[in-house]
């Protein structure tokens, strides 16, 4: 089959990674697959050391402007169509604007939507109702066009067919397929040697480098964005150390929230105690560094960063929402914001999660072939 994999932006994320570790699975499989997508420099550089084409959509961007939307649409549709694509596989909301210029090619592909998280939808979300009101309009509409519907989790699938917005026999298009990651053996640090790496990048003093060897690490992988609600764990982290009184908390990745975080960090002067690491190539090596992996996202589809942690053999909790119970169970999520729970929790959070679903790419990449020959 010839594939494309479309996604808004090419810049490191959780979503970009998935399209990765999906197209490495198909052409694994023999097929013939491209991915496309807005500015960014992390996608192609990766795509093109497994030998996989990149194409860059010029005005696919994050966008409300409806002339952007409209000139998108045309792009994909030019593209879609000289090159005859088989199956094109939207990953983003701003790339579901591009099912209706894929609509009226002939032979028209058979056009797949990835749900990564209901966004403004979410319960957790404190967006408007209006706005609510307008996604919910704007998703209703666009999946009725679509061929086939993937949900990352089966909490999100069942939000979705309670709400309507799979009403009309778009239960029928709708698949569950779990995220996966595959670990190569010799990837992933070991502690020591994922501490001392962490150190280095941060450039700690030899003062530092010692504390940090011994502190008790806790913390997470991803932008430091409003999902991801990283100001509770900064929030949090006096009470924290009541609990665990060598806390250090890590965030690692970099965001449009940086600034209101180093704000906090100042506010409550825990300089010595939480470091923003920025963006790391290849976090996830580190992951081994942590004694405790913390996701208090206020919504998620299915996280990959919180599989990696499960995979990687690292403790972790999560807030109760989106996929998360799916990976590590409800006995370690925390309720949303739940300060008191999330240290009743950190004070036993020393064993690792088994999972009961398979998160593993091999799975996830025979589920999206399934999926795509319908």
């Amino acid at each position: 089959m010839k594939i494309l994999i479309v996604i808004t932006k090419s810049e490191l994320g959780g979503a970009q990674v998935f399209a990765l570790n999906l197209a490495r699975g198909l052409k694994a499989n023999g097929e013939d697959v491209t991915v496309a997508g807005g500015p960014g420099e992390y996608l192609p550089a990766e795509l093109e050391k497994s030998g996989i084409p990149f194409h860059l959509l010029k005005k696919l961007e994050r966008s409300r402007n409806p002339l952007k939307a409209l000139g998108f649409m045309a792009e994909l549709k030019a593209y879609a169509a000289a090159e005859k694509f088989e199956i094109v596989h939207l990953n983003s909301t701003n790339a579901l604007l591009g099912v209706w210029g894929l609509d009226s090619l002939k032979p028209k592909p058979r056009v797949v939507f990835t749900v990564h998280g209901l966004s403004l939808l979410d319960s957790g979300h404190a967006a408007m109702k209006t706005m609510k009101a307008a996604y919910r309009w704007f998703f209703k509409a666009a999946f009725r066009n679509l061929d086939a519907l993937v949900f990352v989790s089966r909490l999100n699938q069942e939000f979705a067919l309670k709400t309507g917005l799979l009403a009309g026999g778009l239960e029928h298009k709708s698949y569950l397929v779990y995220n996966g990651v595959d670990f190569a053996p010799e990837y992933l640090l070991g502690r020591e040697e994922a501490r001392s790496a962490m150190a280095d990048s941060l450039k700690l003093t030899s003062e530092d480098w010692i504390a940090f060897q011994s502190a008790y690490l806790y913390g997470s992988i991803g932008r430091l964005a409003y999902p991801k609600n990283y100001e509770f764990l900064i929030n949090a982290h006096k009470a924290v150390k009541a609990v665990r009184p060598n806390a250090k908390l890590i965030l690692i990745g970099e965001g449009p929230e940086r600034a209101k975080y180093e704000g906090l960090i100042r506010s409550y002067k825990l300089e010595n105690d939480v470091i923003l690491a920025g963006e790391l190539h290849d976090a996830s090596r580190y992951l081994r560094a942590f004694n405790l992996f913390v996701l208090p996202s206020v919504f998620e589809g299915l996280s990959l960063s919180l599989i990696e942690a499960v995979q990687a053999g690292v403790p972790v909790l999560a807030s109760r929402v989106g996929g998360n119970e799916e990976v590590v169970g409800e006995k370690r999520c925390f309720k949303l914001n739940g300060q008191a729970e999330f240290l009743k929790l950190m004070e036993k959070a020393e064993i690792v999660p088994e999972s009961a679903a398979d998160f593993s790419a091999e799975k996830m990449v025979k589920e999206y072939l399934r999926v795509y020959r319908g």
